[in-house]
């Protein structure tokens, strides 16, 4: 009877050494979601003449620190996305990366509680 209590014992103590594991598989699984659906609705919303600037948005997530981002790669389209974004005094301003952050603000939320319970499965 006793070694049943122990062994369950022992069962529960992997399981949760493995907790930290399986919730930064989640959150990474989360941000990956996150950062792709907005990279995508920004390149929706990017006014396009012959597709530099859209074809420039990229996301990016670093696994190992738990953030994600979604930017204008470098190079000379990084500059002209300001000028778009903001305007200038000879161009209206057609933002799209701002609207893109605020429709997808709360999906990273919603994401990760998808993810989570996929990751923790049945304990």
């Amino acid at each position: 009877m006793a070694s049943s209590h122990l062994s369950g014992l022992r069962t529960a103590l992997a399981r949760l050494r493995l907790l930290p594991l399986r919730m930064n598989d989640a959150r990474n699984e989360a941000l990956r979601q996150w950062a792709h659906d907005l990279e995508k609705t920004a390149k929706e919303l990017a006014p396009v003449r012959k597709g530099t600037l859209r074809d420039s948005i990229e996301a990016k997530v670093n696994s190992s620190s738990g953030k994600a981002w979604v930017r204008i790669a470098p190079g000379k389209a990084r500059e002209y996305a300001y000028y778009v974004e903001k305007g200038t005094s000879k161009m209206k301003d057609q933002p799209f990366m701002g609207p893109a952050a605020q429709i997808h603000r709360r999906t990273g939320e919603a994401a990760m509680r998808r993810e989570v319970p996929r990751f923790l499965g049945r304990w």
